[in-house]
């Protein structure tokens, strides 16, 4: 199935913008859900609000391909003032759940359309600190590195142990009535002669 933007569909030039939901958990596991854009102006998209940043906000590029597949980008703020930058340092940033939306808008720049073009997770983030001498301030630009879901569940380990005390622990069974590995630990060292005769060992 194709899907026809009607912003950017046999048009010689296009605008556009990318806009950014970032969210943020803190040390208490609450989240806080930050939206900002490389627009001009804010725009509200789904009820929520994006502060226009301009050319403060760079976002890296986009993979494309026609399937899913595992992508990284980045994305840097600069013109971080020192009370901003707290909201970096005292929160969970790696691990926060980000949307990327490009956002196109017509001649008359009135924005029509938006497409997702990123749904990933913070891996790591860098601060670089800007200090100017002459009137003492400081100035930060952050940089968040994130990848795809697909990039996540491909690295994921998960499993569970064949043990008695392990099933029980996660089983919804009381224990003294879930027998299902009870016997695994009898099955430790086993040799098992598949397609031979049966052979008493003992004789």
């Amino acid at each position: 199935m194709t899907t026809v933007i009607p912003a950017v569909d046999n048009k010689p030039y296009i605008n556009n913008a990318e806009f950014v939901k970032m969210t943020v958990y803190n040390a208490n596991n609450v989240p806080t859900v930050y939206t900002f854009s490389s627009s001009y102006k804010s725009e509200v998209i789904n009820g929520l609000t994006y502060s226009a940043l301009g050319g403060l906000l760079s976002v890296g590029t986009h993979q494309r391909d026609i399937r899913v597949t595992s992508s990284d980008t980045s994305i840097m703020l600069s013109g971080i003032g020192s009370d901003n930058i707290y909201v970096v340092l005292a929160n969970k940033l790696k691990g926060s759940l980000v949307e990327i939306y490009r956002g196109f808008y017509n001649q008359n720049y009135v924005l029509q359309s938006t497409v997702l073009r990123f749904n990933g997770v913070i891996t790591s983030y860098s601060i670089v600190e800007d200090y100017n001498p002459i009137d003492s301030t400081d100035a930060f630009s952050i940089t968040v590195n994130c990848s795809s879901y697909k990039t996540i569940l491909a690295n994921r380990i998960a499993g569970r142990q064949t043990s008695p005390n392990h099933w029980n622990q996660y089983s919804t069974v009381p224990a003294n009535k879930d027998s299902v590995m009870i016997n695994v630990p009898n099955l430790i060292n086993a040799y098992f002669d598949f397609g031979m005769p049966v052979a008493d060992k003992g004789k």
